[in-house]
């Protein structure tokens, strides 16, 4: 063997936790070792270790998150504009990135990668269940001092992972089913710690199952002939018989108020049919054959559907049916990816927060067994998709994210890096270019079965090896252009920059939705229309704007300016009869209306520029793009009763009371704490203090930790919703406020913020 500067790598120095343990835990002849044989102590030591490593990757990321910072490039730019050139006062944290194996992103990420299979071959046709048989002569012969399967969690994993690369081999390269244009496969564990698998295989079409004929060759649910198939007819009693439950055994694990989950015993059946919605209903005929088991003497209706030869070779329970229709595939492809246990699912499909504390609390307050431990240590595959799934971004011009160090010189990072070369860029500049991409003329994520993004050159280059597809990231609809974008992205071939994807029968559109609008890949907007012309009819002009903005976000009209045109009059008719004609003109009243609909849309986190509701000409001055939070703030009514409070405070209030002011009006930065018991009168000077500013024209935010304590002060708030803080606090989480966001605007323009913690006491 060449060593390691032979090869031309370069030789560590040092070896990683997990290389280390992996070391320590490997099998070796005439072991005088007893660590291997240490039974329950073996397993404590496997689940320590492995909780020792993923504690270690946790640190690493949550070390980066003091670090790292995003932005889109765009607000880097603007930030530089404005001579803010820090890194560490621009963009904000990330999150847990979808690298961490485990985590929701990553959860997430590789479910959408199996939709992106099914999306491109059509749905599975085999489910495989393969769980680990601890009789296996390759655990026997090796366990020693009398241990038990169980005691040698590390056997476990290295002969199941043996027994599975072997199905693998006899799937994908012996092709018993066919050829297989895809798979997609997951390792679990079982409570009392054996692995088992879940496997789903799409075949190619000329070897699809179509029929009861073919379900029959594949999958068989009966008892085979004890006298022509001996060996196979103990396995099958051996492996493959449910039960019984029901009434012979009301306890089995099975039983769900007083029926059995899995829902057997099945029909006797003469011959296979297909339901629709369902697995098939296989063919269980009442031939009179009965096999005794646990007392009870069971016959074909209780036979776990199997395929003979997978049965015979592997000696353990193997499962494996026909898939069924769309909806049947969509619950076992979230079956399969619900992560190691039902509570990651629920972190999957609830989208919840996925910080580095939360994930670190998941991650050591679920059990884990030993195996899975093992697994995770020795870094074996948990799971796997064939072909590989390459994910394409999508954003919008000078919009990508970029990563930064928070020490680093945004001038320098702008003018060093071509922050501008992205894999959609650059995916545009290969068809302008690339006489292979010109003759190709693909869809965007086709271009990955042909070409190579390498990240460290920021260039596309043709593939030579290795099946992959495309998947464009996910884009809500309430993302405006960017969703769009994505649209057009999906059906338009071979476009060269983003304005080739605006023009459209040689026009240019206005927009990404128009252009989508134009190609006719959106739906229509009726029943959008019939809503407003309802509420048209009896609605205040202000009520109207409200639900007009509402619509826009969270139903995507496909032509919003149309609607926009159709109703401006009945949105309008407030400011007209507020303003005459001869003192305002018409786009002196769109503007006005325009600003009412864009505050609420603020409100939401969205801009009236995502919606093209008005012509290139028309804009909107800059002293009007007030954030509806900065405006809210500026309006807030100051009484004349709290005008007074200042000459009443008393002489701790008053030093207190001059104190604070003066460091606001000299902009000095600093903090203060106000302690006192309740009845003291801390309320009385906070309301002095927002009165003051406020009356002055300052902006000044209060807050609170509790509902009860906010509604006191005036224009109170409660700070988790102010500042977008998590409930779930600790050091290490952030807010996760961007600097061009409205809210980052409202604290870049705040004089004061007050902060009551009295209900913390």
């Amino acid at each position: 063997m060449l060593l390691a500067a032979e090869r031309g790598k370069r030789q560590k120095s040092n070896v990683t936790a997990r290389e280390y343990y992996c070391y320590k835990l490997q099998m070796r002849p005439n072991d005088d070792s007893m660590l291997l044989h240490a039974l329950r102590l073996l397993q404590q030591y496997s689940v320590d270790v492995y909780v020792k490593i993923e504690t270690s990757r946790l640190a690493f990321h949550r070390k980066k998150q003091n670090e790292i910072r995003t932005e889109a490039l765009k607000g880097i730019m603007d930030s530089v504009s404005a001579g803010e050139t820090s890194g560490s006062r621009v963009g904000r944290r990330i999150l847990l990135p979808a690298s961490f194996i485990g985590g929701p992103r990553d959860m997430r990420r590789r479910y959408l990668d199996a939709m992106s299979l099914v999306q491109r071959y059509g749905k599975p046709d085999i489910f495989l269940t393969m769980t680990c048989n601890p009789m296996w002569r390759e655990i026997q012969d090796n366990l020693m001092y009398k241990e038990k399967a169980h005691d040698r969690p590390d056997l476990l994993s290295r002969v199941f992972r043996a027994k599975f690369e072997l199905l693998k081999a006899e799937i994908l390269n012996k092709k018993i089913f066919g050829d297989v244009a895809a798979c997609v496969y997951v390792i679990e564990f079982q409570k009392r710690g054996y692995p088992h698998a879940h496997m789903l295989l799409i075949l190619k079409h000329r070897f699809k199952p179509l029929n009861p004929e073919a379900y029959d060759r594949i999958v068989c649910a009966e008892l085979p002939d004890s006298t022509k198939f001996p060996h196979l007819h103990s396995l099958v009693v051996k492996h493959m018989i449910h039960g019984p439950c029901g009434k012979m055994n009301a306890h089995n694990p099975c039983m769900r108020d007083g029926l059995c989950r899995n829902h057997y015993p099945k029909e006797f059946c003469q011959q296979t049919s297909h339901a629709e919605d369902c697995y098939p209903s296989y063919r269980r005929r009442n031939d009179g054959k009965r096999v005794k088991v646990r007392r009870y003497d069971l016959d074909n209706r209780w036979v776990v559907p199997y395929n003979p030869y997978l049965l015979a070779l592997f000696d353990c329970h193997m499962n494996v049916e026909i898939c069924s229709t769309i909806k049947l595939v969509k619950y076992l492809y979230k079956y399969i990816f619900k992560g190691h246990d039902l509570v990651n699912f629920h972190i999957i499909a609830q989208n919840t927060s996925d910080d580095v504390d939360e994930i670190r609390e998941f991650q050591q307050g679920r059990w884990v067994s030993p195996p899975e431990a093992l697994w995770r240590i020795y870094g074996f595959r948990l799971n796997e998709m064939t072909p590989a799934v390459y994910t394409l971004q999508v954003h919008l011009p000078d919009e990508q994210y970029v990563s930064f160090d928070r020490n680093a010189d945004l001038l320098n990072l702008l003018s060093q890096i071509d922050l501008s070369k992205t894999m959609l860029t650059e995916f545009f500049e290969m068809n302008k270019t690339n006489k292979k991409a010109q003759d190709l003329k693909c869809l965007y994520r086709d271009f990955p079965q042909y070409f190579v993004w390498a990240p460290a050159k920021r260039a596309w280059s043709e593939r030579s090896r290795r099946k992959v597809i495309g998947r464009l990231v996910t884009v809500s609809p309430s993302e405006g252009d960017r969703y769009y974008l994505r649209l057009l992205l999906s059906h338009v071939r071979c476009p060269t920059s983003f304005d080739d994807l605006l023009a459209v029968d040689g026009q240019t559109m206005s927009s990404f939705r128009e252009a989508a609008l134009k190609l006719g890949l959106l739906n229509s907007d009726s029943y959008i229309e019939d809503t407003l012309e309802e509420a048209a009819g009896f609605q205040m002009p202000s009520s109207l704007r409200f639900l007009f903005a509402t619509l826009l976000l969270c139903c995507s009209p496909a032509n919003p300016r149309f609607l926009w045109e159709k109703f401006e009059a009945e949105m309008s008719r407030d400011f007209l009869r507020s303003h005459p004609s001869h003192e305002y003109c018409s786009d002196e009243i769109r503007r006005k209306v325009l600003l009412d609909i864009n505050k609420t849309l603020e409100q939401m986190g969205r801009h009236i520029t995502d919606y093209h509701l008005h012509s290139d000409c028309f804009s909107l001055k800059c002293q009007d793009r007030v954030t509806k939070e900065v405006d809210n703030e500026r309006n807030i009514e100051v009484t004349p009763e709290d005008l007074l409070i200042s000459s009443k405070l008393n002489a701790e209030q008053r030093y207190a009371y001059d104190l604070i002011l003066q460091s606001v009006y000299s902009s000095e930065g600093k903090a203060y704490f106000v302690d006192g018991p309740g009845g003291t009168g801390k309320t009385f000077l906070y309301r002095s203090l927002l009165a003051t500013l406020r009356s002055q024209g300052y902006i000044a935010i209060a807050v609170a930790t509790s509902g009860v304590a906010a509604s006191i002060l005036p224009g109170g708030r409660t700070a988790h919703s102010r500042f977008k803080i998590p409930l779930d606090c600790s050091r290490h989480r952030t807010c996760q406020l961007s600097k061009q966001s409205s809210t980052g605007k409202l604290i870049a323009e705040c004089k004061l913020v007050l902060w009551d913690e009295a209900s913390m006491a």
